[in-house]
């Protein structure tokens, strides 16, 4: 098992970070939050050409990690938050 990261934290943004385009394909992605969460909460983040949310996260019991999203039987998306919680540091892991 292999963590890739470059360690480089990543600023959490808002929905009106993102051009036009992308903030209708997540409000398309994202139909299921409120949509006050989607305006106002600044919990999204790209990493490798995807747009993520916090809430795709369940809590990890790693060592470093914050939060593991599983991406298919061999890869996971992992996060890290910084002390001020207004970034993310990103990792991949793969079998």
């Amino acid at each position: 098992m292999s963590i890739k990261t470059s360690n480089q934290p990543r600023e959490l943004l808002y929905l009106s970070d993102f051009s036009e385009k992308d903030q209708a394909r997540i409000r398309q992605d994202y139909d299921w939050m409120d949509t006050d969460d989607i305006e106002f909460n600044h919990g999204f983040f790209r990493y490798r050409g995807n747009i993520y949310h916090l809430q795709d996260f369940v809590s990890y019991s790693g060592d470093y990690w914050d939060g593991c999203l599983g991406l298919n039987y061999f890869a996971a998306v992992l996060i890290k938050l910084t002390n001020d919680c207004d970034h993310v540091v990103v990792g991949f892991q793969s079998i």
